[in-house]
Order: structure tokens, then C-alpha cells, then sequence
């Protein structure tokens, strides 16, 4: 029987929270199946894989077989070798792309709480026209007026994530501004800004980590729509969204492997994200 979050000691450890919270069976295969995901992705080109952006003229479109245990696309690729080098491509650019927002969200969000005033009413009303505005229409108008780069589409997806941040770290640093040890640290002499980043930020970061997870299933999703655009990654390179988008033309004439492997790659890894960040979420309102 699973133990109960409200029998839980005051100190128990945090996979014993995690576990009592969300039950053993959910966190592991959540925790193992994003773990493997990752695992992958990183050993891909380690692996025994065909060479996933060589082309092959005479098995076009080859249904799924023992030599091409997903199938091959229209230019003979083998779409296994694509799927799982897709995730490294995916991955990688959605975690730099969170972890850009979060250098840049996290300090605008521990200046605006502490401060308060002009500064924080400015910082909220630009936080908020940013997320007013849709995030697909920018992420075509920015990279079809600077050009179609890796480089490109992290800045699109992380300047979304630049005001996630800063507003959830707000909302966390304004009550702790006035706080006993913050307010030790004014007496004792400190400048404001070593204040905010010594002292209070540290404390404001554990609803930032359980974000991140959430931030990356966002983030995975926004640079897969935008390469089915033909504006995120490059062709050939392996990337989901572009890989979808290249074999849904086939699809019509009963060649579904192309893009429905793709797809579910990238349903599986972004549920995954989002069941993580829940059971992070679930652990920090409890220690809330």
C-alpha cells in the first residue's frame, strides 16, 4: 500500500515524498522512461544506427522491416536512426532554450519583487505584453526576418520563457522581502543587490525547478510546430516537427511510417515532461 503524504515525518527524504505523493509506480516508469529518453538521445550517435542523413534512392519509402525497423522516408533515410538522433536535436534545443529564459527571467523577477515600485510595474507590464502576444506568430515573423538557424530558434523559444520566470520568482520573492533573515541582511549592512541574489534568491528557486520540466515539454513542442513550418531546424538535420511534417504528404497514399513514428516520439517525450513537472509541482506545494 502506498504511504500517504500526511504520514509522512517532517523530514522525510525527498524521494520518499515524491513516491508518498505521487506512488511508486508513477514515479519510477516516469523517472526511468524520460531517464532511457534521455539516454538515448545522448549515446545516439554511439550507437549501432545507419547513418540517419544518408540518403538511400532505392529503398524510398520502405515499409517497416528487420533492416528498417521504423521504416525509410522519401529519400531512403532510415526513419529508426532519424527518430532517435531527433531527440538529441530536440532536447538540446529546448533545454538551452529554458535554461537562456531562466538566466535571464529569474534575476529581472528578483529585482522586480525586492524593489517594487516603478521597477516592478514596468518589468510586469512588459512580462505581460510578451505572453499577450502569440507565440507562434513571433517565432515565424522573428525567424523568417533574421534567417533559419539553431541559433534563431532557441532566442525565440527562450524569450517566452524569460517572462515565465520572472513572474514566478516575483510572486515568490515578494513575501519573502520582508522576512527576518532578509531583514538581518539589510541591518547587517549589505547592498540591495547582494541581498536579493545571496540571500533571497537561493530560497526562490525550488518552484523554478519544478517549472523547468513543464518549460522543456513547451519548449519541445514550439521548436517541433515551428521546424513542421519550415522555419526550425534545418533539413536534413533529424527533428520531429520536420520530419512529421515531410511524411504527412504521404500519408494519403498509405505510407503513415514516416511521420507517425516521429509523432509518437514526440507525444511520449512531451506527456513524460508534463507528468514530471506535475509530480515536482505536487512535491513543492507540499513542502509549501
Amino acid at each position: 500500500m502506498t504511504m500517504m503524504a500526511d504520514a509522512l515525518p517532517p523530514r522525510a527524504s525527498l524521494w520518499g515524498r515524491l513516491i508518498a505523493r505521487n506512488g511508486r509506480t508513477k514515479v519510477w516508469w516516469t523517472f526511468g522512461l524520460l531517464t532511457a529518453i534521455v539516454l538515448v538521445g545522448l549515446m545516439a550517435p554511439l550507437l549501432p544506427l545507419q547513418d540517419p542523413i544518408r540518403p538511400n534512392p532505392l529503398e524510398k519509402l520502405a515499409a517497416p522491416s528487420w533492416n528498417h525497423l521504423f521504416g525509410t522516408d522519401h529519400n531512403g533515410m532510415d526513419v529508426f536512426s532519424r527518430t532517435l538522433h531527433a531527440i538529441r536535436t530536440d532536447f538540446a534545443l529546448a533545454l538551452s532554450s529554458v535554461v537562456l529564459g531562466v538566466l535571464v527571467g529569474v534575476p529581472l523577477g528578483a529585482v522586480s519583487g525586492y524593489f517594487g515600485g516603478r521597477t516592478d510595474a514596468v518589468l510586469t507590464r512588459i512580462s505581460e505584453v510578451i505572453q499577450g502576444f502569440p507565440q507562434i506568430l513571433f517565432g515565424m515573423a522573428f525567424i523568417a526576418a533574421t534567417g533559419n538557424s539553431l541559433w534563431n530558434v532557441v532566442l525565440v523559444v527562450a524569450f517566452y520563457n524569460v517572462p515565465v520566470y520572472a513572474k514566478m520568482v516575483r510572486s515568490v520573492v515578494v513575501p519573502l522581502r520582508d522576512i527576518d533573515y532578509v531583514q538581518a541582511a539589510r541591518v547587517a549592512g549589505n547592498r540591495p543587490m547582494r541581498v536579493v541574489f545571496r540571500h533571497i534568491v537561493p530560497n526562490a528557486l525550488t518552484p523554478v525547478f519544478a517549472q523547468l520540466p513543464l518549460s522543456c515539454a513547451y519548449a519541445v513542442q514550439m521548436i517541433a510546430g515551428l521546424s513542421f513550418l519550415g522555419l526550425g531546424v534545418p533539413i536534413p538535420m533529424p527533428e520531429w516537427g520536420s520530419m512529421i511534417q515531410v511524411g504527412a504528404s504521404y500519408m494519403v497514399f498509405g505510407k503513415w511510417w514516416p511521420s507517425v513514428f516521429p509523432g509518437l516520439a514526440l507525444f511520449l517525450s512531451v506527456w513524460l515532461l508534463n507528468v514530471t513537472s506535475g509530480i515536482l509541482q505536487s512535491l513543492w506545494e507540499r513542502r509549501a
